[in-house]
């Protein structure tokens, strides 16, 4: 046997090594591929379901918000009524009650002046709608 037909020898067992190992290690990585694959159609089952349940819990939040939203709106407008009515009911209250108190001030006068007292009633009396007066203009840039 001479040296060329040594080299083919050797070359011709190297490649068959090479190709053996090569096609362990396509068979392993094929092997793994399947499994990978397995394990990737098993998450995607059990993922699967519970993405499309997490989208409608979502979407169903997100009706809440908006439901949410429109309540608040509805209450604020609703708090706005309230406050210019009250606002209203108190300014249309103060006027009678004023009413009432300067009435009351003068049938005062008249009945101190009625019961014969002379000149100081009818002083009590001129002062006792000032006062009045007075009690009203306090009254009303308190509120």
């Amino acid at each position: 046997m001479s040296s060329s037909d040594l080299a083919a020898v050797v070359v011709t067992v190297c490649v068959v090594v090479a190709l053996v190992a090569l096609i362990a290690v396509l068979t392993q990585a094929f092997a793994l591929m399947r499994e990978l694959r397995r394990k990737l159609e098993d998450f995607d089952a059990k993922v699967g379901p519970a993405l499309s349940q997490l989208a409608d819990t979502a979407e169903m939040a997100q009706t809440e918000i908006n439901r949410l939203r429109d309540l608040i709106n509805v209450a604020q407008k609703v708090a706005g009524l309230a406050e210019s009515a009250g606002a209203a009911t108190a300014r249309a209250a103060s006027v009678p009650v004023d009413k009432v108190r300067s009435a009351l001030s003068a049938l005062r006068g008249v009945q101190t002046s009625g019961t014969g007292r002379g000149k100081a009633s009818d002083e009590g009396r001129e002062t006792a709608p000032s006062s009045g007066s007075t009690a009203a203009g306090s009254e009303s840039t308190e509120r």
